[in-house]
This record gives C-alpha cells, structure tokens and sequence, in this order.
C-alpha cells in the first residue's frame, strides 16, 4: 500500500477530501511539521509546501518518489533535493492568480490612495481631504511573465491601464502589449508608473532588481514586489525611497523573512507592507486540491508523463521558469 504524508495546516481539510477518494492509499495527515520525523521513512508521496524540509530529512526518505509542493515556487527544495534528480517534483503553479492580482492591487491602491494616512488620520480623528491618484492610463511593467502575470495583466487592462512584460526571452504572451528581455530592463522600467515584481528568485535574478534599475525609473513610479525578496537589492531600494528617486514601494516579500524589527522600510510613508500573504487564500485548499486529485491518480497508474506541473529540479536555482 502506498503511503502518502501530508503536512498542512490545514490538513484537516486534505484528510475529508482525500480519504475518501483513494481508499488504497495509507495517509498520515500532520498540521506541524515537527511532528514529521517518525513517517519520514516509509513515506513514498509527500504533499506539502516543504519549507520545512532539510537535506536530512530527505536523505532518511529512502522510499520517496514523489514531492507535490504546494505552493508555485520550488527554488527553497534546490538544497534539500540536490542529491535526489530522480524524484518526481510538481508544484502549485496555476491557482495563484486571483489572490497575486488581488495583492498587487492593493499595494498600488495602498500607495496611490494613501491608505497609511488614511489610516493614521482615522485613528486620531481627522478629517484630511486629499487628492488621490487614480490606476487609470498608469504604465505597468511585469518582471516575470508566466501564469500569474496574464491573469494579472487582464485585470489591469480591465481598469485601463497599459501592460508591458519583462522576461528571460521575448516572446508573445497574452495580455501584455509589449515584451521586453532582461537585459532591457533598464529601457522597459524607463517610463512606467508602476514596476510588479512576479519572478522566482534564482542565480539570474538575484538583486537583478538594483540601484541602476532604480536610477532609470521616473521618480513618480512605484515598485511592487509580490514575488521573493532576494529578487530586490534591499538596501538600494531604501536608499531609492530616502533619496526620491522613485515615488513609493509596495512589499509583501523582503531580503529576510520575517522583516526585521528595525528595518527603516517600516517607518517610510511612502512604503505600504503586508507579512508575504500575497499567495494565501481562503480557498487555498480547494484551488491546489484540483491538482493534487488528478496527479494522485496518475501516479498511482504510473502514468507520469500525464502529471502536471513537474518540476525541472536541475533548473530550480539555475534557470527561471517563467
């Protein structure tokens, strides 16, 4: 009997819905993951976000075949899996974009309609009736052009905003007028409003967002940031909002997680800050168990090549996906 470990803090929810369905299956269902160390032998199938999982661990999983991570991005199993090519990786790339659009739109609502002084003046009573911005004819540039980025883009078109694309290679893609490739960052992010992070950190885009990036931006344009911290030079991007060489940021992602206490980005008016929940969601589990369901079925008929969202493990940190 195969055995599959689910480790979820809503594994409750993992266990009504799959138990039932695949009655040939053993399954352990954990809430914690310190409580994973007894099952790690035998387990064959893992279904987690694994953020958890250490290279140790991975080397006591001497039945493993299979690691369903349940988020989009994989570059945090590159360690602990560099060692095990040959097991099957899928992900959770397809369900994020309602919640990723939703995010962004409220980081450039955030900054655009002011909502740390619309807060701030609530909170002592003050009536403060100031001119906001509108998103309407903004310019938005999106580094990182895979699904979420074309649910996005339909979005912004929709409240009449214009959509460029940065990625690894030119290419058509649907919802955004224009593509322009990484190494013409600094031409595409010359005249927009708006610069949306979306790219998975790897060696390519480590800090590909820096001081020169910032330089060629117009000094009313917002950065928003959705994807990995690391993408981002941190220390640039402070100085850019100290020295106003760009108008505001939105940061739901930072260089450490959590943010540090001290860090100066908490107390700058012009940044707008959300704990990295730009990927959560109340349906969350619904959305990734339409694609676990299916996969579980096709591994358990061996039919692998009908599994979606596998992973390329060589290409975690070696190459971006997008």
């Amino acid at each position: 009997m195969k055995k599959v470990l689910v480790v979820d803090d809503d594994a409750e929810s993992y266990r009504t819905f799959l138990e039932p369905r695949f009655q040939e299956i053993e399954f352990t269902f954990l809430d914690d993951p310190k409580d994973v160390d007894p099952y790690l032998i035998d387990t064959e199938v893992l279904i987690s976000m694994c953020r958890w999982l250490e290279p140790e661990m991975v080397a006591s999983m001497r039945k493993l075949k299979w690691l369903q991570c349940t988020i989009t991005g994989t570059d945090h199993l590159h360690e602990a899996l560099s060692n095990y090519q040959k097991v099957i990786v899928t992900s959770g790339r397809g369900i994020h974009g309602p919640q990723m659009t939703e995010i962004t739109l409220l980081h450039m609502l955030a900054l655009y309609r002011q909502i740390n002084r619309l807060s701030k003046n609530q909170g002592k009573h003050i009536w403060d009736r100031f001119l906001p911005k509108v998103l309407d004819t903004r310019k938005v540039a999106i580094l990182g052009l895979g699904s979420i980025a074309e649910h996005m883009a339909g979005c912004f078109k929709a409240l009449g905003m214009s959509v460029s694309g940065i990625s690894r290679t030119i290419r058509k893609v649907d919802g955004i007028e224009k593509v322009y490739s990484r190494e013409q960052i600094l031409e595409a992010v010359s005249d927009i409003d708006f610069l949306v992070i979306l790219v998975p950190l790897s060696v390519d885009t480590e800090k590909i967002i820096d001081a020169q990036v910032f330089d060629a931006m117009k000094d009313t344009a917002c950065i928003i940031n959705v994807a990995r911290g690391g993408v981002v030079d941190e220390a640039a991007l402070i100085d850019a909002l100290r020295e106003k060489k760009i108008a505001g940021a939105g940061l739901d992602v930072f260089e450490n997680r959590p943010l540090e206490p001290n860090s100066p980005l908490w107390d700058m008016h012009n940044v707008f800050i959300t704990p990295h929940v730009g990927g959560r969601s109340d349906l969350y589990t619904k959305n990734i168990l339409e694609i676990i369901e299916p996969n579980l079925r096709y591994y358990c008929l061996q039919a692998y090549d009908k599994m979606t969202n596998i992973v390329d493990l060589s290409g975690i940190l070696s190459r971006d996906r997008n």
